[in-house]
Parts: structure tokens; C-alpha cells; sequence
């Protein structure tokens, strides 16, 4: 199935400026491509998804392509899209540049219209055992077997490796996770190493342990998954807490003893909020000013087209920020892979710490994510998941509607919900009627750990469960809610 391309880079248009509104947009691609944001190969949005994200006419996109393709920053590959072409080479004497000159097409700044999701049989109403609703869970039949297969085939033709593995990754993988991030996320790579960890939980524990960080020293947001809160302060410590409202965590209470806040930018989990643009700059500045650490956890199983005209929150507070993630959501948590993007500095130190924990993925698991990653696998996956989570929403939306004393939370949340209750409820009593009815449920209170008032609220994940099951699930939830007194 062919998949709308999004932007990684952020595009802002002024329509009071005297520059038109399409120079507006060739000059920010135009700088995006020279500063290595928009790296060789990487493919651009179609000029109708472009317009549509921007909100201008598609006249607009297509005149600032034109231009983008006459500077020598675009070149064209028919039937498939616009890619970057790279820095173009210096300009000739008589004006021309020094690639040769392409000549645009309509027809290759047209992206293909999105085709519906497959719909799945009825799961039948007999069907055994319970329904599980609770998150952290992944849809194991969107993974492309067949190219699964082949990977993980491909990488037992290599020999068993003579020595142990290389402390930082194979380098294999750890191309291509940058290529990865690069391309999808338009991160920069200029003075970062990628390093291979066994998951976003041992990647953010084994930052802080390179920066010496633990308990209290450490800010994340409250509520959070709880492995991420107990990686962040350590052994036997907490960290401090930020609150979360809809514009994303509050840093107006980040302690002075803080070195390091860790926050889910682009899609915080469980409620689904994005970090706002002031919050974004005040978190760059926290750090210019404390001397302090910026930790991303980043968003891999989606891709988030709703956040592309936001800072980027990595990147922008340079050499404090370090990027954290895995691709356990994407494939299957048993396959305990992950990354982290870190500052040159910080590397040997990293390094040291992964021998001494003995922390990598296996030989075969590296070399078999590098074949996925390489093909293009991960991307064409992450765009079926965001169709697919999609969808589920909707049904997880329409199956409360109902319920007016059923509040949920925001709507930008991967493939997570927070049904918040009304106040006399108890969300471990509801859970338990839902489970006797066939329906298992988690509660927001794993999710808090400061020892603040947890709200009453359940939280469902939606996106492993197929479209039928997910309505049978909805169903019995809602017959517990609506009954629960």
C-alpha cells in the first residue's frame, strides 16, 4: 500500500511577508538541505499532502518545488516521488548549476491517494478467554512476515562473530538507524553517535548513569509508563515529577538539584499530549541556563505529522540534548532493541557502561533490524500502524460516545486512552467488574509515583487488538461502565 510522505522539518508561512508565500517555503527546505536536516535521498511530501499541511493552495507547493527543483535541491523519480537531491554544487559562471538540470513533471509532485485499511473477519462472539485492553502491547499482524522472515534469514548466513560484540552496536546497525532517524525524524547527526541499547528503559537508564544522574536529579513527567520512571530515578530513588497538562509537561517546577528533565515531545504517554512550542524553548533555555540535560523519549511506532511545524525539541538545546527510543512498539517488546542518540562527548563513556552491563541485543537481532531498516520495512510499517491506530480510535471514540460521565483524554495519543471516570467511582473496582465480564483493563495509578492525587481513570490500549475484537472489547467495557455505581 502506498503511504502519504509527512514532513520532518518545521515550515512556517507568513502571509503579511513581503517574500511570496512559496520563496517562503524553497528558502526553509533550501536551508533544511544545506544544514543537513533534510539528508540525500530522503523523500518529500507530495505537493497536495505539503499544501494541506501548511494551509495553502496547492499552486503555492507546486511553484515552490519549481524552485527547489531549479536550485538543484529536488530531483524526481517517476512513479515513486520527490527526493532531496542534496547540497547542490556551486553555481556556474553563466549561471547554471553544476548538476544537471531537471525539468518538472505535475505528475511526480502528485503523491498517490491513501487507500483504506484492509478490514479484517468478524472475530466470532464465542471466541475464548479474556480481551485484553491493557497498553504496552503491539499489533503482531501488521508486521510483514514474509520481509520478517527474510531479514532474520539473511542474517544467519553471516558467521558467528570471532569476538565480542562491538561495545556501541554493530556499525551495520548503527548506520542505519541514523539513516533512519534522519530521514524520518530529520534529527541532526553532526557531532552524535548512535548507540544500540537493549530498549528506550535501558537507553534512558544508561544515559543518566553516563551523566551520573539518579533520584532527585532527574525530572520526568507524571503520569509516565512506569518503566521509564523507575529507569529515570534509579535503583531505589524517585525522580521528581512534572506535571502534565495539555500543553505538555510544566518545567516551572523543575527543583534546582535537577540536571536532567526526560520528556515524551511529540506524544506523551498515557495522555496523548504534545509538548508546545513555549514549552519546547523554555526546556532549551532550562538547559542553556542550568548547564543541565534535555532527554527525548521519541515517538518510533507513528509517525506524528500533527507536531512537524514544532521545534524540534532534539537538536535545539545542541550539545545538552540526547535523543532515547526503541523499536520494541513497532515489532514485539521481546525483541529488547533500542537507541540512543548522544553527544560525541558522552560516547566512550556510554561505551564503558554497555560492556560493563553487558547490555547488547544479540548478534542476530542487530544484523536482522539493520536488514529492516535498510529496505525500508520500519517506514512502510510505521505509516500502516498510523492508519491502523487510526481507525482504532475511531472506534474506541464512537463506543463511549454515549457515555456522557466518560471523559477521554486527548485525542493525540498513539495507541493509548485514558477514560477518565466520574469521582465517586473506584477505578480498581471497575477494572475488577470488567475483568469478571471478560475484559481486562489497566488503572492510571501504576502510572503516578510521587504520591500525588491519582485522578479515577482507566487506560486502554486500542492498537493491538484487531478492528472486531476491539469493537467486542468496547463493548463489554461499556456495558461495565455504564452500570458501575
Amino acid at each position: 500500500m502506498r503511504h502519504q510522505t509527512i514532513l520532518t522539518i518545521p515550515i512556517t508561512v507568513t502571509r503579511h511577508s513581503r517574500e511570496p508565500l512559496h520563496e517562503q517555503i524553497a528558502t526553509q527546505v533550501g536551508t533544511a538541505v544545506e544544514h543537513g536536516l533534510l539528508a540525500r535521498r530522503a523523500q518529500l511530501p507530495s505537493t497536495r499532502t505539503l499544501a494541506a499541511l501548511l494551509g495553502v493552495s496547492r499552486g503555492v507547493t507546486t511553484a515552490a518545488y519549481e524552485l527547489l527543483f531549479t536550485r538543484g535541491y529536488l530531483e524526481s523519480q517517476p512513479g515513486s516521488g520527490t527526493y532531496v537531491a542534496g547540497r547542490p554544487a556551486p553555481r556556474q559562471p553563466d549561471g547554471r548549476s553544476g548538476r544537471a538540470g531537471t525539468t518538472l513533471d505535475a505528475r511526480r509532485l502528485t503523491g498517490p491517494a491513501d487507500r483504506p485499511a484492509s478490514t479484517r473477519p468478524p472475530v466470532p462472539a464465542g471466541r475464548p478467554g479474556v480481551l485484553d485492553l491493557r497498553p504496552g502491547q503491539v499489533d503482531i499482524e501488521a508486521c510483514p512476515l514474509p520481509a520478517w522472515r527474510a531479514a532474520w534469514r539473511r542474517a544467519s548466513f553471516h558467521r558467528p562473530p570471532a569476538q565480542p560484540l562491538p561495545a556501541l552496536g554493530l556499525p551495520d546497525l548503527r548506520r542505519a538507524v541514523a539513516e533512519h532517524l534522519a530521514r524520518s525524524r530529520g534529527v541532526p547527526l553532526a557531532g552524535r553517535d548512535v548507540v544500540i541499547t537493549g530498549g528506550t528503559a535501558h537507553g534512558l537508564r544508561l544515559v543518566l548513569d553516563a551523566l551520573g544522574l539518579r533520584g532527585r536529579q532527574v525530572a520526568i513527567e507524571e503520569p509516565v509508563p512506569p518503566a521509564l520512571h523507575r529507569a529515570a530515578g534509579g535503583d531505589l530513588e524517585r525522580p521528581a515529577a512534572l506535571p502534565v497538562d495539555r500543553d505538555g509537561a510544566r518545567l516551572d517546577g523543575v527543583g534546582p538539584a535537577c540536571r536532567a528533565i526526560v520528556l515524551s515531545a511529540d506524544a506523551q504517554v498515557p495522555l496523548g499530549h504534545v509538548l508546545s512550542a513555549e514549552r519546547r524553548r523554555a526546556a532549551v533555555a532550562w538547559a542553556a541556563g542550568s548547564g543541565g540535560h534535555v532527554v527525548e523519549i521519541a515517538c518510533d511506532a507513528v509517525f506524528r505529522p500533527t507536531v512537524s511545524q514544532l521545534p524540534r525539541l532534539y537538536g535545539t538545546a545542541g550539545a545538552r540534548s540526547v535523543l532515547v527510543g526503541g523499536f520494541c512498539e513497532l515489532l514485539t517488546p521481546a525483541l529488547n532493541l533500542g537507541y540512543a542518540l548522544v553527544p560525541r562527548d558522552l560516547t566512550a563513556t556510554v561505551g564503558r557502561l554497555l560492556g560493563e552491563y553487558a547490555g547488547q541485543p544479540p548478534y542476530l537481532t542487530q544484523l536482522a533490524l539493520a536488514s529492516l531498516l535498510r529496505d525500508g520495512v520500519i517506514v512502510r510499517l510505521m505509516h500502516r500502524l498510523g492508519r491502523r491506530f487510526a481507525t482504532r480510535r475511531r472506534i474506541v471514540e464512537s463506543s463511549v460516545a454515549p457515555l456522557r460521565r466518560i471523559r477521554l483524554g486527548a485525542a493525540n495519543a498513539v495507541n493509548t486512552e485514558v477514560l477518565y471516570l466520574p469521582d465517586r467511582l473506584d477505578p480498581r473496582r471497575v477494572a475488577d467488574l470488567a475483568l469478571a465480564q471478560g475484559v481486562r483493563v489497566a488503572t492510571l495509578s501504576p502510572y503516578h509515583f510521587s504520591g500525588r492525587a491519582v485522578p479515577p481513570a482507566l487506560v486502554i490500549g486500542f492498537g493491538h487488538q484487531p478492528d472486531a475484537e476491539l469493537r467486542l472489547s468496547m463493548a463489554g467495557l461499556v456495558d461495565v461502565l455504564a452500570t458501575a455505581r
